[in-house]
């Protein structure tokens, strides 16, 4: 009887950590979701002179959910050997940091009526999107 109760305190002490993981999964996909969508609705309206307060508005919810984004850990980082994983989590969060520069240049481009310029650099947004997930997304 007392043999059986081993296995059983194993597998209740491994619970909690697998669902904060999965709450931090959780929890990053919604910060992803928010990027996505908004750059989505970003992309189509940032060169219209008419949408500059929106497209303001849009780049501050981008940017929060950039830094938002930078309290959890992306699922890869369970792939890691414990020597690379602070490496690997810092990398993450330089490239979000990086995006949120990013941003704020698109920013800047709106608010000075520089919407060609804000337009274009939505590819720079794309780039980072494109070499982040290849780093950091687990497939």
């Amino acid at each position: 009887m007392k043999g059986s109760f081993i296995p059983l305190l194993i597998a209740l002490s491994i619970i909690p950590l697998s669902l904060r993981a999965e709450e931090d999964d959780s929890q990053l996909e919604q910060q992803m979701k928010i990027l996505a969508r908004g750059m989505r609705q970003l992309t189509q309206q940032v060169a219209n002179p008419t949408q500059s307060q929106s497209s303001i508005s849009l780049l501050e919810s981008l940017k929060k959910a950039t830094v938002d984004s930078k309290a959890y850990e992306p699922r890869k980082t369970r792939e890691i050997s414990a020597e690379k994983k602070a490496a690997f989590l810092a990398d993450y969060r330089t490239d979000l940091d990086e995006l949120k520069d990013s941003l704020n240049q698109i920013e800047d481009a709106v608010k000075a009526g520089k919407f060609d310029q804000a337009s274009s650099l939505i590819s720079t947004v794309n780039a980072i999107k494109k070499d982040g997930h290849g780093k950091f997304k687990q497939d």
